[in-house]
């Protein structure tokens, strides 16, 4: 493991830019727990939910980690995230949980898809690994997506980790210790959008920081750090998250497949309760356009063949993106 390769940040500067979570985080006390209450209040009754129901589950929310953590930062950290998308669903039940801490974690729609989505970049960069490849991946988290990867007896692999947050760093280290891999990856605290990385990278995987990035200037900024990072022929893989029936009448989410009252369950939880970050949804149609937000100046042939996942190819001036079916 590389410390030296972590850069300094200063507090102030993660303040301001870590996007994913609250960095100042409130005390979960009765007066912050009333004035959410308050606010539900003054929202009134929602559908499938009357204001008493919302409160009442605002309490049972504030009554287990997972949603104490949310309540307080409006969004989830890598320990959390690493936790939600390596839960193995079916083997909870109600007697070791709440209620409502077992709604999120095994039908939550969105929690779902996340765990099915970091399931596909795992068979995506799985089936890419070679001898001698470096692969990082921006932010990085508790780096479950390398470290859960099958390298075989003798490693031959550069794992790179980039992240703003030191607890996720922290974590990323101890879960490379305890998978015997410590040796073969180096941290980075940096800003994703300010990557020290320069044509060194094979892969580079960046799975859901766009979500909380509600600006399409600042994405299209982001996926050329990206792009400088990859080698000539270096593949990007990442993703998108399209907007839930519940925030847009074009959403192209399956209904059908999605269990209702979890769905406005989920509305609930995230847009009142939470009022979670979150929130910057993007798909291929015109206003989100991929070729536009990503890299306007080069040709981008897309193959639309699935939702989330998707992956570019650098090959000089031409970049091949690929969405990948699921």
């Amino acid at each position: 493991m590389d410390l030296n390769s972590i850069s300094h940040v200063t507090k102030e500067y993660v303040r301001k830019n870590l996007i994913s979570h609250s960095a100042d985080t409130p005390d979960l006390s009765k007066d912050f727990l009333k004035s959410v209450a308050a606010r539900l209040r003054e929202m009134g009754d929602m559908p499938g939910f009357t204001v008493e129901q919302q409160i009442r589950l605002l309490k049972d929310l504030a009554s287990f980690d997972l949603g104490i953590f949310m309540l307080k930062n409006q969004g989830l950290n890598a320990y959390w995230t690493h936790k939600i998308v390596t839960h193995i669903p079916g083997q909870a039940s109600t007697h070791q949980m709440s209620d409502l801490e077992y709604q999120i974690l095994e039908k939550s729609p969105a929690i779902l898809a996340t765990r099915e989505r970091f399931g596909i970049f795992r068979q995506q960069l799985q089936a890419r690994l070679k001898p001698g490849l470096t692969l990082a991946s921006v932010p990085c988290g508790m780096m479950g997506e390398p470290l859960l990867l099958d390298y075989g007896p003798n490693p031959k692999i550069n794992l790179i980790g980039v992240d703003l947050d030191q607890q996720a760093l922290d974590g990323a280290q101890a879960e490379a210790e305890k998978r015997g891999l410590a040796s073969y990856v180096s941290l980075r605290r940096e800003d994703a959008w300010d990557l020290s990385l320069n044509q060194e990278v094979d892969i580079l995987a960046s799975n859901g920081l766009n979500i909380y990035e509600p600006d399409d200037t600042r994405v299209i900024a982001l996926y050329r750090a990206f792009f400088n990072a990859l080698k000539p022929g270096g593949s990007l893989i990442t993703s998108f998250v399209t907007p839930p029936p519940t925030s847009a009448t074009e959403s192209p989410w399956n209904l059908a497949a999605i269990d209702q009252k979890s769905l406005l369950l989920q509305a609930l939880l995230s847009l009142r309760l939470i009022q979670a970050k979150w929130s910057a949804f993007r798909t291929h149609k015109p206003k989100h356009n991929l070729k536009r937000l990503v890299l306007p100046t080069l040709h981008l042939s897309m193959i639309v063949l699935g939702s989330c996942p998707l992956c570019w190819h650098k090959n000089r001036s031409k970049v091949n993106a690929k969405l990948i079916p699921h």
